[in-house]
């Protein structure tokens, strides 16, 4: 079993997924405060790894997408990327299942409102600049892939036409 990485959402750089202690850019929709976070990729989607804040990806997504019935320390559903990190439970498992659900296959990742983008250090856009998405690495982060490797050409086929990736 790998350790959970996806592909990289932009063609910034030649690489196209996410290893342990790669920098990265978690891209946050507009509608949830915009923005980014950036962090270095731990492993199995674990954000702020090694913190007390830290968080999840895939109970990020859950977040996102509006999942039914998630588990969270507030008055309110958390609406906004600073309060789903604070009050939303990301790790709590009923979270992190949820968010896996929706968004563990390609065809799932395609239908979602607010996939996740997680980009290169270096990227300059937004969340709505930036089409294309992130989707499972095929290799799940054990070794750097890159856009020219032959494990990548499809995602890379999903994005080549974007601009400003």
């Amino acid at each position: 079993m790998g350790s959970f990485s996806w592909t990289r959402a932009d063609r910034t750089t030649k690489r196209s997924n996410l290893t342990e202690g790669d920098s990265y850019k978690i891209l946050i929709p507009k509608e949830f405060g915009g923005g980014f976070i950036k962090d270095k990729y731990y492993n199995y989607g674990y954000v702020f790894y090694g913190t007390e804040n830290k968080a999840d990806l895939y109970g990020i997504l859950a977040y996102w997408n509006h999942c039914n019935d998630m588990i969270y320390d507030y008055d309110h559903y958390p609406e906004t990327m600073e309060e789903i990190l604070k009050y939303g439970n990301t790790l709590h498992p009923n979270n992190r299942c949820k968010g896996i659900n929706i968004g563990c296959y390609d065809r799932q990742i395609d239908r979602l409102k607010y996939p996740l983008k997680l980009v290169s250090a270096s990227y300059k856009g937004t969340y709505e600049d930036c089409k294309g998405r992130s989707y499972i690495d095929p290799n799940q982060g054990f070794f750097k892939g890159y856009w020219a490797g032959s494990d990548y050409k499809e995602y890379y086929n999903k994005i080549k036409e974007i601009k400003n990736n």
